[in-house]
C-alpha cells in the first residue's frame, strides 16, 4: 500500500529521487518512440518529423485546463500513478503495430502517449513543491529539468543510434523490426517505474473545485490568471522560448543530416545509415551541453533562485546560435559551438522554471502549470511551423541559426531586464 505523507521537518528526498526516476523514463520513452517512428520515416523516405513534433504538443493546447484542473482535485500521486500505468498499455499497442508493419496503428497509439503526456506533466510538477518544500525548489526543480531534459536526448539519441545499428546488423529490410525491439524495450522499462510509482507518497489534493464542461474551452481564463500576475508573466514569456528554440533547433539538426546524406526512396540503405548516424551524433553534442548546464543552474540555485543565471544563459544560448551561423558543418569548432549552446539554454531554463513554480498559489499551481504547458507548447508548435517555413522558403540552416540568435538576444534582453526573483 502507497503511504499517505504526513506533516514532517525532513524533506523525504527518497520520494523525490523516485519522482525523478519516473518522469525520466516517462520522458525517455515518450521522445524514444517518437524518433523510433522519425527513424522509421527516414528508412521509408517520409518526413514524420514535422506531424510528429506537432502531434506531440497538441493535446497541451486544447486539454490542458482538464489537466490542471485534475492536477488540483484530485491526489497527484494517484494521478501519476494512473498516467505510468497507461504509458506501459500504450507501448504495448506500439510494439504490436510496429511488429505488425503498420505505420498508423503505431502513429495512433503515439497520440494516445501524446495525450498521457499532457496529464502527466501537472501531476509531476505540482509534486515537486509538496515534496521538498519552497526552500529547497529551486534545486528540486533544476534537477527535475535537467533530468527530464537528459531523458529526452537519451530517447533521441538512443532511438536513431539504436535503429541505425540494428539496420546495419540486420540488414537494409529490417526497418520495422529495427523499430519495434527497441519499442519493446521501452515498454519493460515502463512495467519497472509503474510498480516504483506505487511507492510515492501521497498528498491531499488543494482544491475541491467542481468539474465543469468550461474546462475544456476556458484556456484564456487560465492564460489570464498567469498573465496578470507579474512574476509568473515574465518568468513564462522566458521558459515559453526555451520550448520554441529547442524545437526549432531540433528540427535545424535534423536537416542538417538529411541534407549531409539525402535519402532519395526507401532501400537508400547507405544514405538511410549516414543520416541516422549524423542525427545521433549532432544531438549527443546537443545534449552533453544541456546536461552540464542544467546541472550547473541547479547547484547554484541550489539555496535560492538566481534570476542572474537566465540572463547569463540567455546571451551564452545567442552567442551560441550566432556562432553555429558562421562555422562549417561538422567542424571541431561546430561541435563545440553547438554544445556551448545547449549548455546555455538548459541553464537559462532553470531559474526560470523554478520561478513559475514557486510563486504560483498552492490551489492553483496546477492551472499555472496548465496555462504555462499551453504557451509552452502553443510556441512548439509554432517552432515546427517557423522551422519548416524557413526550410520551405530555402534559408540554409545557417542562415536559420543566426535568426534564432537574432530572437534570443531580444529575449535575453527582455528577461535582464524583467525576470526578477
Amino acid at each position: 500500500m502507497p503511504v499517505t505523507a504526513s506533516p514532517s521537518s525532513r524533506t523525504p528526498w527518497k520520494s523525490f529521487w523516485s519522482l525523478v526516476v519516473i518522469q525520466c523514463m516517462n520522458s525517455l520513452n515518450e521522445k524514444g518512440v517518437q524518433f523510433l517512428l522519425i527513424a522509421l520515416g527516414i528508412w521509408m523516405a517520409q518526413a514524420l518529423q514535422y506531424p510528429l513534433s506537432i502531434l506531440i504538443v497538441l493535446p497541451f493546447v486544447l486539454f490542458s485546463p482538464l489537466a490542471g484542473w485534475l492536477s488540483d482535485v484530485v491526489c497527484k500521486t494517484r494521478l501519476l500513478q494512473a498516467m505510468v500505468l497507461l504509458q506501459v498499455l500504450v507501448l504495448v499497442g506500439m510494439s504490436v503495430g510496429l511488429w505488425m508493419h503498420n505505420l498508423w496503428v503505431a502513429i495512433g497509439f503515439f497520440t494516445i502517449f501524446c495525450v498521457q503526456a499532457m496529464f502527466f506533466s501537472p501531476a509531476k510538477k505540482g509534486l515537486v513543491k509538496d515534496i521538498v518544500g519552497t526552500e529547497n525548489i529551486g534545486f528540486a526543480s533544476g534537477i527535475l529539468e535537467i533530468t527530464s531534459m537528459l531523458a529526452l536526448l537519451v530517447g533521441q539519441i538512443g532511438a536513431l543510434y539504436l535503429v541505425y545499428s540494428l539496420l546495419k546488423l540486420w540488414g537494409p529490410d529490417s526497418g520495422w523490426q529495427a523499430a519495434a525491439v527497441p519499442c519493446a524495450c521501452c515498454t519493460v522499462g515502463a512495467v519497472l517505474v509503474f510498480l516504483l510509482s506505487l511507492g510515492i507518497p501521497r498528498y491531499e489534493a488543494k482544491s475541491t473545485r467542481a468539474f465543469r464542461w468550461s474546462l475544456l474551452w476556458c484556456h484564456f481564463t487560465q492564460l489570464r490568471m498567469l498573465w496578470q500576475n507579474k512574476v509568473l508573466r515574465n518568468s513564462e514569456i522566458g521558459v515559453g522560448y526555451f520550448w520554441f528554440i529547442a524545437g526549432v533547433m531540433m528540427l535545424i539538426v535534423l536537416q542538417m543530416a538529411a541534407e549531409a546524406h539525402p535519402v532519395t526512396g526507401e532501400g537508400d540503405f547507405m544514405q538511410v545509415l549516414g543520416q541516422q548516424k549524423d542525427s545521433a551524433v549532432l544531438f549527443a553534442w546537443l545534449s552533453g551541453g544541456a546536461i552540464s548546464g542544467g546541472l550547473c543552474a541547479s547547484l547554484i540555485c541550489a539555496r535560492g533562485i538566481r534570476t542572474w543565471v537566465a540572463t547569463a544563459g540567455g546571451i551564452g544560448m545567442t552567442l551560441g546560435c550566432a556562432s553555429l551561423a558562421f562555422l562549417p558543418y561538422g567542424s571541431a569548432v561546430f561541435f563545440v559551438a553547438l554544445t556551448l549552446t545547449g549548455f546555455m539554454a538548459s541553464g537559462y531554463l532553470v531559474p526560470l522554471n523554478a520561478l513559475l513554480q514557486d510563486r504560483a498559489d498552492d490551489d492553483k499551481r496546477g492551472d499555472v502549470i496548465a496555462a504555462g504547458n499551453l504557451v509552452d507548447c502553443f510556441l512548439g508548435i509554432m517552432a515546427v511551423v517557423v522551422q519548416g517555413g524557413m526550410m520551405q522558403l530555402g534559408i540554409s540552416t545557417q542562415w536559420q541559426c543566426g535568426l534564432m540568435a537574432c530572437c534570443s538576444a531580444v529575449v535575453a534582453l527582455f528577461i535582464m531586464k524583467h525576470a526578477k526573483a
